[in-house]
């Protein structure tokens, strides 16, 4: 089998500009016994959480999205991650964001316990792929484009059956200072299925170090370049006053885009997570409603 870092790109494959460098710079303040804890703790709740989400499948869904929120906000907890919710996210809804992390999808499953599509490559780590299957994750290779109509197809399914369902429209992960274009393939499932879609600003930030008050933006939580699973986790739990704040923005209804069609309805979705926050690239303009 060929790995998936040696297959050949298509051209519509987004590629990232950015690399280790983007969160080298970033202080490892923590001691080495309070990260010692944070992997100890970490550890823990994953197996807790897989545990707990076994006992829950059969008492219904209900009972399945608490146990997923619950143990992703005790995840990010237990890395010594402050979560910071702004707004809600309805049932039913097509979830899209901005992209700087694998810590994205607890972020995000922290309010709104979804389905979440995500490159298959990250589930060729086995014990990735577990927390991954347990999210409800959807595999996706990026570099395989004639597998892409199937994978809308079965998001489309997934809404029209009353699922939430969370994706990163960008393709890839960038920093968080620099930003790609919405690709507008799934926003077609959200039209086909008439649901909602509900864009999400997520922005990572550092406690100010010494008599200094406040946060900064921060690359810390950065899962580009020849970052693992493995090494971003450890920068996380290197790091002091770590946050993420998770802001749905809003709620568009997607059944009003069906004659604007989905590339409008990606710019629309693009300019309003980009801008909710700060980024080095152009802010996307605002297109006109429908």
């Amino acid at each position: 089998m060929i790995p998936v870092a040696e297959l050949p790109r298509h051209p519509w494959q987004q590629v990232s500009p950015c690399d280790g460098a983007c969160s080298a710079a970033e202080p490892q303040e923590s001691a080495a016994w309070l990260r010692a804890v944070r992997w100890a703790a970490l550890v823990t709740v994953m197996l807790a959480g897989l545990l707990a989400l076994a006992l829950a499948y059969p008492c219904g869904a209900t009972a399945r999205r608490v146990v997923i929120r619950g143990g992703a906000r005790a995840m990010l907890f237990a890395i010594g991650m402050r979560v910071e919710p702004v707004g809600n996210v309805p049932l039913r809804s097509l979830v899209v964001a901005n992209h700087q992390s694998l810590l994205d999808i607890v972020a995000i499953a922290s309010i709104a316990p979804a389905a979440f599509v995500a490159k298959a490559d990250i589930f060729d780590v086995r014990p990735v792929a577990v927390l991954m299957r347990a999210f409800g994750a959807i595999p996706l290779r990026r570099e395989r484009l004639s597998e892409l109509p199937r994978t809308v197809e079965q998001v489309a399914e997934l809404l029209g059956r009353g699922r939430t369902v969370a994706l990163f429209p960008e393709g890839t992960t960038y920093c968080g200072f620099h930003r790609g274009e919405f690709r507008p393939a799934f926003f077609q499932a959200a039209i086909d299925a008439r649901v909602d879609v509900v864009p999400v600003s997520l922005r990572y930030s550092m406690r100010l170090p010494g008599p200094a008050r406040g946060a900064r933006q921060s690359a810390v939580a950065a899962y580009v370049g020849a970052d693992t699973e493995v090494s971003t986790l450890a920068r996380v739990i290197g790091a002091r006053g770590v946050a993420v704040r998770v802001h749905a923005i809003e709620v568009i209804d997607a059944a009003q885009w069906a004659r604007p069609g989905r590339v409008a309805l990606a710019a629309r979705a693009e300019a309003a997570v980009f801008a909710d926050a700060e980024f080095l690239d152009a802010p996307a303009r605002l297109p006109l409603v429908a």
